[in-house]
């Protein structure tokens, strides 16, 4: 186990230490004047989420098909019961594929390094979130129209298939792989009544 984590860690140290050639190769800039204003660097992070959360979807999707889940997607699996490290806990190969679609936001949208960095923040915050295994009342992401969140992906982990979106949940209700899913919510509901 401490392998596949060093070399998770060592595959993402690349890329976080890669930001400043990223921003000088494609001239982004840092400075003050040329700073978005609050509302276009909210716009750009949804954007950026929005292409993600696609990305990831069909992506993850894929890694999930029995012909490739055990080369790759596995290692990621690990831990059935997630935790807040476990978000960036996976194979390099996946790592670089599911992490293309954090990239493909910053490549459309990117026009001042303070995008990045919120960006950046988001997508951990987000990360972090869904896989911290608590269903927090007053998270402010939760105010977020069809935002995912723990539980949703705690599901995921639990059962294997469906629930494959990162972030939001229209790819899975559009493609029916939450199915399993929103039975297994509405049992849980009228449980509680029962009680």
């Amino acid at each position: 186990m401490a392998t596949n984590e060093s070399v998770s860690i060592f595959s993402s140290l690349p890329l976080i230490c890669g930001t400043y050639y990223f921003t000088e190769y494609f001239n982004i800039p840092y400075g003050w004047e040329r700073m978005p204003r609050w509302y276009m660097l909210l716009a750009r992070c949804f954007g950026c989420a929005v292409i993600e959360d696609t990305w990831h979807y069909f992506l993850h999707r894929l890694l999930h098909h029995k012909k490739i889940y055990k080369y790759i997607h596995k290692v990621h699996h690990e831990f059935q019961a997630p935790f807040g490290m476990e978000a960036e806990y996976a194979h390099p190969l996946e790592t670089l594929i599911l992490g293309t679609g954090f990239f493909i936001g910053i490549m459309l949208f990117c026009d001042h390094v303070i995008l990045l960095w919120a960006w950046v923040t988001v997508r951990l915050l987000e990360t972090i979130d869904v896989h911290s295994g608590y269903d927090i009342p007053l998270n402010p992401l939760n105010l977020i129209p069809f935002y995912a969140g723990s539980r949703h992906h705690d599901f995921h982990h639990m059962n294997f298939i469906g629930n494959y979106a990162s972030t939001f949940t229209w790819w899975d209700r559009i493609f029916g792989t939450d199915t399993q899913f929103v039975a297994y919510t509405e049992k849980m509901k009228s449980g509680k009544k029962t009680e």
